[in-house]
């Protein structure tokens, strides 16, 4: 690997090492294993640095790499996502919804509520929440438009209000 290469990939792990490794922690339940699974999205990426087109958006570069790590270690172990403490989202009006759900209810409650969601719904709201990616962002990886993310992600935490609302009253 060149120079000027090993010195942009070491610059792209460290921009984007939190969003990966919170990205991973919560597909896998597991710190450990989200330490693994990070350091197999590191190798590949040097394994592949050279065959990555530099027009295109290495974020999501990363973050398809790091899901396809994620679904091969979640099969390894026999599991998808397992309990495992809510990382902080990051500071805006939307993740100040999740964080207002997350006190508001048990989180285990809502942890079981996520896992119940559809694959794309619960990967949008990880990428946003855990992974720290914005709207845009996610819209790239997702092959989506923008106001559909934002669409889903608001659809998405007014479900998981509505059913954290029911299981309250239902628990009363």
């Amino acid at each position: 690997m060149a120079p000027d290469a090993k010195s942009e990939l070491s610059r792209l792990a460290v921009l984007h090492h939190g969003p990966l490794f919170g990205y991973c922690r919560r597909r896998l339940g597991s710190e450990s294993l989200a330490e693994d699974a990070l350091q197999e999205v590191f190798l590949r990426a040097h394994k592949y640095f050279s065959t990555f087109d530099q027009s295109r958006d290495a974020r999501k570069w990363l973050f398809g790499i790091a899901h396809n790590v994620c679904v091969e270690v979640a099969r390894s172990h026999g599991r998808l996502t397992t309990s495992d403490d809510l990382p902080e989202p990051a500071d805006n009006a939307t993740s100040a919804a999740l964080e207002r759900l997350a006190r508001e209810e048990s989180i285990e409650h809502v942890r079981r509520e996520l896992d119940r969601l559809p694959d794309r719904t619960r990967r949008i709201l990880e990428l946003r929440f855990f992974g720290q990616m914005t709207s845009g962002d996610i819209a790239r990886l997702e092959d989506m438009n923008e106001t559909a993310v934002r669409v889903a992600l608001h659809r998405a935490l007014e479900g998981l209000r509505s059913k954290l609302a029911r299981g309250n009253e239902a628990g009363s």
